[in-house]
């Protein structure tokens, strides 16, 4: 019985979780879990875009006064 074949993308996810080892053991488990982290969770509220945007990034100097 050979493994399953899995994406690279699915490797790549797996070892930037730390889940290498459980990769080579039950390649259909964490691939199914790849897949099921995937999905959203479900619909986004009435007025909200489906996509999310970036945090702003935080800039003290922006409220330092002018030297």
């Amino acid at each position: 019985m050979s493994a399953p074949e899995v994406s690279e993308t699915v490797r790549l996810l797996a070892e930037q979780a730390g889940l290498g080892k459980a990769l080579k053991l039950f390649p259909e488990g964490v691939k199914n879990a790849v897949e099921r982290g995937l999905k959203p969770i479900g619909d986004p509220p009435k007025g909200h875009m489906p996509t999310a945007s970036p945090a702003p990034v935080f800039n003290p100097g922006a409220f330092e006064g002018e030297k």
